[in-house]
């Protein structure tokens, strides 16, 4: 992971100092991905940036760059890294995921860049250049203290963070833990290509299938003169269903539920869960 994560870093470093010393190169355009990759919840970032690599592959994409960045554990990092992005005029679309990244304060640090929060992180859509890629009902469905740990309360209903692969090896009881989001699992095709998209890349999770439609709405973002209106506007058909935007949300987004089952696979729910 960490020797993956290197080279990811210098990229970044690379394209900003080629981007600071010379003249942009107005036919490259950037999706940037803002996540953890470091410490505790460096799954996530791993998760949706293989994602967002599968998305890349099945699509002609010679001419758009991914740059994934770590998003420093801290608001203050987080800021510095998105102002950072904001300044690079290739970078057209940003994907967040995680806490750190969603924070509002973050949000805003991206100024005029069109952002796209992959999930539901405790954050609202706090600029019009922000877009969720969640139902706008899920922050009032989970649990407002909702953490992979500890875990408490014994009936606790938590977003994706409660859907990652640590959890069943952190949690002695995963009975009372009930995940709700907008994501769907991935199936046995989206699994297969997933993990042959690249060396050492394991199954997807949860969060994976959003990852996966958030590229699709970024590129095909880029391929018009302004992503910004794209995303706002267009009506895009992936893996989670039918996707359109209005007030910064996804609009009629599913609700799905989700329960380990006793070998702590995570499974659908066929109603919720009172």
């Amino acid at each position: 992971m960490s020797k993956v994560f290197g080279r990811i870093t210098i990229l970044f470093c690379m394209t900003m100092l080629i981007t600071g010393c010379s003249t942009a190169n107005e036919s490259i355009q950037r999706i940037a991905l803002l996540a953890p990759f470091e410490g505790r919840y460096s799954e996530i970032g791993y998760e949706a940036y293989y994602a967002v690599r599968l998305a890349m592959q099945e699509r002609d994409t010679e001419r758009i760059e991914l740059l994934a960045i770590d998003d420093g554990s801290s608001e203050t990092s987080a800021i510095n890294r998105a102002k950072a992005l904001a300044n690079d005029p290739l970078v057209n679309v940003v994907l967040v995921l995680g806490e750190t990244a969603t924070k509002p304060e973050v949000q805003a640090a991206f100024g005029q860049t069109p952002v796209i929060i992959v999930g539901q992180w405790h954050s609202t859509p706090s600029t019009e250049n922000v877009f969720m890629l969640a139902s706008d009902q899920l922050q009032t469905l989970i649990s407002p203290t909702a953490q992979v740990e500890p875990i408490v309360d014994s009936n606790v209903v938590g977003g994706e963070v409660f859907a990652l692969k640590q959890v069943p090896k952190l949690v002695d009881d995963l009975s009372g833990i009930t995940v709700v989001s907008s994501a769907s699992l991935p199936d046995k095709a989206f699994q297969q290509r997933y993990v042959g998209s690249g060396q050492f890349v394991s199954a997807p999770g949860l969060l994976a299938t959003l990852a996966y439609d958030a590229a699709g709405i970024a590129l095909d973002a880029l391929q018009t003169p302004d992503a910004r209106n794209a995303i706002a506007t267009m009506t895009y058909t992936g893996i989670n269903g039918s996707i359109q935007f209005v007030d910064g949300y996804w609009a009629d987004a599913p609700i799905n539920y989700y329960r380990y089952d006793a070998k702590g696979n995570l499974t659908p729910e066929d109603r919720p869960v009172k």
